[in-house]
């Protein structure tokens, strides 16, 4: 009997639990803005000459409760700090010219409370605040009217930083002063004039279409006042007795308003460089005109434009860019890949240098691009005719492509590569070979191809001739052993004629059987055939043995 074995229970393989889930990756890309700032939230000390040594300016910002709020500025601070009042500086109330800061009720003011406005101010001020004798620049941020000290993460908002980030431009510099001038400045006065002198032009029309009377007082009536004072095309004047009513006779002067008025616009052409020759909207400024002289009008009209456009690059744009480096080298947190000079290459803030002698270049333009135009043109016209008088070592490819990449930007095709090659990313071309000497290779060459056609043929001719006079020399051969065979056998055969006729003539008569006479016999047969067998052929038959070319190399007999 087999012993009874206790079943063991089946393992349970635990079920795996599947769960759905959603991940979000986020990503967060950080770049430097630049943002312009209204004249009347910007604040300098008066004796400033530049930000950059300022001793004090400042930035007045509306913020919204709920983002100071986020940004981790003290929450019950921010909600006690009162609404943002309204702007009353002479600019302020200038610019605002739909009252929309004047007046009504903001959204937040009321229910939402996140949407509520305040005004936050940044100064930044130079003072000695670690009390150390180093006096060093700080933004302080303040809320409300009565600039309250904001506090971030239960700290004071006054940190140290090391530059202002603003940048300022003007127009018109005034020399050892912050603010210039405006183009408004400067035709103000002007502007101020012509509105006089409109004025009076036009009241002086008016009293042409509508001259006083002059009534006498004897010719008047109590109807006569009332009929005056009412002035309307056609209107009866009632008087005692008709001719009494004298019409004024007004003066024109709109003969001297109207040169006054064209002065005054040629003093605003001068002092703003805007000229009606320039904008082209006068067509008969330019006529009996030459191209030459218009063209230089244009050129004298934009100088003024021209001069601004360097002012505004050297004072604010060069600024603004230095500020800008500073700025992406404290903060860039990565690596970027940009494009640069067409190629792409990568570009890490992180190793940048402070770069105190940094020079910033900006770019301010030669002309009109009709003027660059023509002078790259002519660029191209010095180079083809360097390269027509064999003076390759002037021009090189590269000179050449930067030539062609010139006239694609002015033309304003951004991509250049659709239309030429850069020669830097291709192979060094081969030089070219001088013309003589391929011609001299040339006719080495066919030299060369005839020669050695020659002496094939040669070779050719030489091996037929070795083969015939071969084939020439081996029937010669056979002809001559054929020869000596023959004579050979005629001499064999003399030789045996000979024999048989020197035995014949010799021979000896035998007895017969039966005793009779012997009778003369013929020769012996044994003796003619050992004869017949020395007279058999000896050669045996040959033949020709070639080697591989055909050629005849020797002979061996025949089997």
């Amino acid at each position: 009997m087999q012993p009874l074995i206790p079943e063991t229970p089946a393992l349970q393989v635990p079920v795996p639990q599947l769960h759905d889930v959603t991940i979000r990756v986020r990503k967060h890309n950080s770049c430097a803005r630049v943002e312009g700032v209204p004249p009347e939230e910007f604040g300098i000390a008066r004796n400033a000459r530049n930000i950059r040594n300022c001793g004090y300016c400042f930035h007045e910002v509306i913020r919204r409760e709920a983002d100071l709020i986020s940004e981790g500025y003290d929450a019950e601070q921010i909600r006690k700090l009162p609404g943002r009042g309204e702007r009353h500086t002479q600019e302020a109330i200038a610019r605002d010219t739909v009252d929309e800061a004047r007046g009504g009720t903001r959204g937040g003011d009321g229910l939402n409370q996140s949407n509520r406005e305040i005004m936050v101010t940044e100064h930044y001020v130079r003072m000695d605040y670690e009390d150390n004798g180093k006096p060093a620049l700080y933004r302080v941020t303040t809320g409300g009217d009565q600039g309250e000290i904001l506090r971030r993460n239960g700290e004071d908002e006054i940190i140290r930083v090391d530059e202002i980030p603003f940048t300022a431009m003007t127009p018109v510099i005034v020399t050892h002063r912050f603010f210039g001038r405006s183009i408004a400045d400067l035709v103000m006065d002007i502007q101020r004039i012509k509105t006089a002198l409109l004025r009076g032009a036009l009241d002086n029309l008016y009293l042409h279409n509508n001259p006083r009377v002059e009534v006498a007082e004897t010719f008047a009536n109590e109807n006569t006042l009332d009929d005056l004072l009412v002035s309307r095309p056609g209107g009866v004047v009632r008087t005692k007795q008709p001719g009494g009513v004298n019409w004024q006779v007004v003066p024109d002067i709109t003969g001297s308003v109207y040169p006054a008025l064209q002065y005054f616009d040629a003093v605003r052409e001068w002092r703003t460089g805007v000229s009606r020759q320039g904008q082209g909207v006068d067509p008969n400024a330019l006529q009996n005109q030459v191209a030459t002289i218009a063209n230089q009008m244009a050129d004298a009209a934009q100088a003024k434009t021209k001069l601004i456009a360097r002012i505004f690059a050297e004072t604010g744009i060069r600024d603004m860019f230095a500020l800008l480096h500073g700025v992406i080298r404290k903060n860039g947190q990565q690596a970027e890949t940009v494009r640069l000079r067409n190629k792409w290459v990568n570009v890490d803030p992180r190793d940048w240098k402070e770069r105190n002698d940094m020079t910033i270049n900006v770019g301010l333009g030669t002309g009109s691009k009709a003027q660059q135009l023509a002078h790259v043109m002519a660029i191209i016209g010095l180079q083809k005719e360097a390269l027509a008088a064999g003076k390759a070592n002037l021009v090189s490819d590269t000179n050449l492509y930067n030539s062609a990449r010139e006239v694609t930007k002015l033309a304003g095709l951004k991509n250049i590569d659709q239309f030429f090659t850069d020669p830097s990313t291709q192979p060094p071309p081969q030089p070219s070979p001088d013309p003589r000497l391929m011609e001299i290779q040339m006719k080495t060459g066919i030299e060369k191809v005839q020669a050695e056609a020659d002496i094939a043929t040669q070779e050719k001719k030489t091996q037929a001739e070795m083969a015939l006079a071969q084939q020439k020399f081996e029937l010669e051969k056979q002809l001559k052993l054929i020869d000596a065979e023959i004579k050979q056998r005629e001499h064999q055969m003399n030789m045996v004629a000979k024999i048989a006729t020197a035995a014949s003539s010799t021979g000896q008569a035998q007895p017969g059987p039966d005793g009779a006479s012997p009778s003369p016999s013929g020769p012996d047969p044994l003796v003619m055939s050992q004869i017949m067998e020395g007279l058999r052929p000896r050669h045996r038959g040959m033949r020709i043995v070639r080697d591989a070319q055909g050629r005849v190399s020797h002979t061996e007999p025949m089997e």
